[in-house]
């Protein structure tokens, strides 16, 4: 079978702009990608409701987009255990919310769009687990012969225990109306062993001309953000939550600046644990500065200012605002777990650790030794261009797609 060079893509996911996320920042660098690469892309979503300005990106989604009525996912300000976009169809029966006819018949009709030029998709592309949506939209796409990939983004074994076994369950749903299985990580592949189809490695990219170091800036920065040409600057953005790491990291922080009074720790992020960092940075005597929640565009900014990026989260599928960090040429410390040990040589890029113990003693290490951590922090920089360029992940993205669609031909 030849197969054809410009290839008709619908990417269906439960988030997308404006929201910023993990899951929305990859459609979003992908579809552009897809588009740059000659092929034809329609993301397919749910229409949202207000975000909060940091929440939000305003950008042009580089492709066009056909958002949904009904299904509509609800953000609550409080913490909860499971991201309602993991969970949407169980979201949706609690907040009473039904997706009605017209969003239904959309869905099933998957196979066609106006859109595209093409007459109909050569690809589906599910980029959200657990999601009614997505399970509909690989449905329909079977049912015409379309050929199905699903993007596993995270992992069921950093879910609290009570809800793994369901999680599991809505997880093997999905992949199997699949034909292959993308997951974004070595760990998260090994978690999907025994699932239907074809399992495929291609990791998260990070646009490398957003992050990416700034040293003419370096100094303003600082001096805007109240650090001095002395201070060693440690920092961490991302959501405030014990999952991940934080208080471990103030507790490690205090004891390092006792022995090295230059030390200043820089967080920001939302989440339940802001009130408690927001006391701890009161009593501070200015050693702690948290910011509020950034919009995207000031996130790299921010990274430019320090000297090591702390992730302390003992339990990430992948580790994006790591993978952001080493793009801006940072060296770091990490649990050296899961997709976390992919992103990271231990010894080359970054430190690894596999105790509290042991996260002291490395950013210690690193805040004392001027010349490691530029050492580490370059080549960072050089892996993040080698292995998670966009153009990179795109190229692996469009290999699998068309191995998928030849296999599906041959079926039909």
């Amino acid at each position: 079978m030849s197969m054809p060079e410009r290839l008709s893509i619908c990417i269906v996911t439960d988030a997308y702009l404006p929201s910023i996320g993990g899951v929305e920042n990859h459609v979003l660098y992908l579809s552009a990608e897809l588009k740059r690469l000659g092929h034809d892309v329609v993301v397919v979503t749910h229409k949202l409701p207000p975000v909060q300005d940091h929440a939000a990106r305003q950008v042009e989604s580089p492709v066009p987009v056909q958002r949904l009525a009904g299904g509509l996912l609800v953000y609550r300000e409080h913490d909860i255990a499971i991201d309602p976009r993991m969970v949407s169809s169980f979201k949706r029966l609690l907040d009473g919310l039904e997706p009605g006819p017209k969003a239904r018949d959309t869905i099933r009709n998957v196979g066609r769009c106006g859109h595209v030029p093409a007459p109909r998709f050569d690809i589906v592309h599910g980029q959200s687990e657990g999601s009614y949506l997505v399970y509909e939209a690989l449905a329909a796409a079977r049912r015409r012969g379309i050929a199905t990939v699903l993007t596993r983004h995270s992992m069921v074994r950093n879910k609290p225990a009570i809800f793994r076994p369901f999680l599991m369950s809505l997880t093997k749903l999905l992949a199997r109306r699949a034909d292959g299985l993308i997951a974004v990580s070595q760990s998260c592949a090994e978690e999907s062993a025994g699932f239907p189809g074809a399992i495929r490695v291609i990791p998260n990219g990070v646009d490398t001309t957003e992050f990416r170091p700034a040293p003419s800036e370096r100094q303003r920065l600082r001096s805007e953000l109240g650090f001095g040409d002395s201070d060693i600057v440690l920092g961490f953005v991302g959501r405030l939550h014990t999952t991940k790491g934080i208080p471990l990291l103030l507790e490690v922080f205090e004891q390092l600046r006792r022995e090295d009074s230059r030390l200043k720790l820089l967080l920001a992020g939302p989440g339940p644990l802001r009130g408690a960092v927001e006391e701890r940075a009161r009593t501070s005597s200015g050693a702690i500065t948290l910011l509020e929640p950034q919009p995207f565009d000031k996130v790299a900014p921010l990274l430019n200012a320090l000297d090591v990026y702390a992730f302390p989260s003992k339990g990430e599928g992948f580790g994006i605002s790591l993978l952001e960090a080493m793009a801006c040429g940072l060296p770091s410390v990490a649990f050296g777990r899961w997709g976390v040990k992919e992103l990271v040589d231990d010894g080359e890029t970054g430190l690894l650790v596999g105790s509290p113990a042991e996260f002291s003693e490395k950013l210690g290490l690193l805040t004392s030794d001027r010349t490691l951590r530029k050492q580490l922090g370059q080549a960072a920089l050089v892996s993040v261009h080698e292995k998670f360029s966009w153009p990179r992940i795109a190229a692996e993205t469009v290999d699998l797609y068309q191995a998928l669609i030849e296999r599906r031909a041959v079926r039909s």
